[in-house]
């Protein structure tokens, strides 16, 4: 065991150290125990321990109560982790997974359905769901006015863009999750000052349907015919045939694209394609629908 490295990871996280760190950094059943029987290191939780000679702090009690669970500090308290400004120290929160059934006096503990999207990172050295998801379960527990505000900081602080918003919404949404209602109501009130360009709502589909588990389709691709390019589409499944066009008002309600957008349909039918078109209404309302209908069509092809 080097000696360097356990007091290096002792002080880049709050004195905070679980039993299967101590092994990776070379320490035996044995050492462990000697350590916790001298008083060198203070028992928190199975499993996980604090070096006696560091104050317990507010990140150190996080890092460890998500240790402790297996969850991710989440919610109010994760928004603390990140430096969302607006947010202080105060009673931790955790997210679990659904059917873990922990109950912890000193911090609120929320079950999870979609804990898989989570995206479970690490900031100050603390589990902690992604700065997005942190919105969206922040949107859960507090009101209209402090979530404006909260989305505010996020933005101001460069955590996020509008797209990640919409990507978290589209992604978490289902009829009763906590926090969608909200998130939407305000993202829909705001829409005029948030519109997303074309190219960064075509990814957003892509990886909306790579989260549904369909594989990524190829952005902005090019159709070729004998007489040269025949069609540049949205996305595309070229081995299939599938092409994918999404629909937005600030490029299609004109009289140009009234008159292109069809011959561009037609030229690639003749050729064997199949287009499915979505609009923003789709992506944002409907998004299961939406995928639902992109996998019916691959499964017929």
């Amino acid at each position: 065991m080097e000696l360097a490295a356990l007091w290096r990871h002792l002080e880049r996280h709050h004195g905070i150290i679980t039993r299967t760190e101590a092994r990776t950094l070379g320490l035996s059943s044995g050492q462990i125990a000697r350590r916790l029987k001298s008083g060198e290191w203070i028992r928190l939780a199975p499993s996980v321990f604090r070096f006696a000679g560091t104050k317990l702090t507010w990140l150190g009690r996080a890092r460890a109560a998500a240790a402790s669970t297996g969850g991710l500090v989440s919610h109010r308290a994760a928004a603390v982790v990140w430096g969302v400004d607006g947010f202080r120290a105060g009673r931790l929160e955790l997210v679990v997974p659904r059917g873990r059934m922990l109950h912890r006096a000193s911090c609120i503990v929320h079950e999870s359905t979609q804990f898989d999207r989570a995206d479970a990172t690490e900031v100050q050295s603390v589990p902690v769901t992604g700065i997005a998801r942190t919105v969206l379960d922040v949107a859960a527990v507090v009101g209209p006015r402090r979530l404006e505000w909260t989305i505010d900081a996020v933005l101001r602080q460069r955590f996020l863009e509008w797209p990640d918003l919409y990507h978290v919404l589209v992604g978490h949404s289902r009829r009763g999750r906590d926090g969608c209602g909200r998130l939407r109501a305000l993202l829909d009130e705001r829409f005029g000052e948030t519109q997303i360009p074309d190219s960064k709502w075509n990814r957003m589909v892509a990886q909306l349907l790579v989260d549904n588990g369909l594989p990524m389709p190829a952005v902005e691709h090019n159709v070729h015919g004998d007489a040269g390019l025949i069609a540049r589409v949205d996305l595309a499944y070229p081995r299939e045939c599938l092409a994918i066009e999404l629909d937005s008002a600030r490029f299609h309600l004109n009289r140009d694209s009234f008159e292109a957008d069809p011959r561009r349909k037609n030229g690639l039918m003749v050729r064997g394609w199949q287009v499915l078109t979505f609009t923003w209404s789709d992506y944002s309302d409907r998004p299961n629908e939406l995928c639902e209908t992109v996998s019916a069509a691959l499964a017929r092809l």
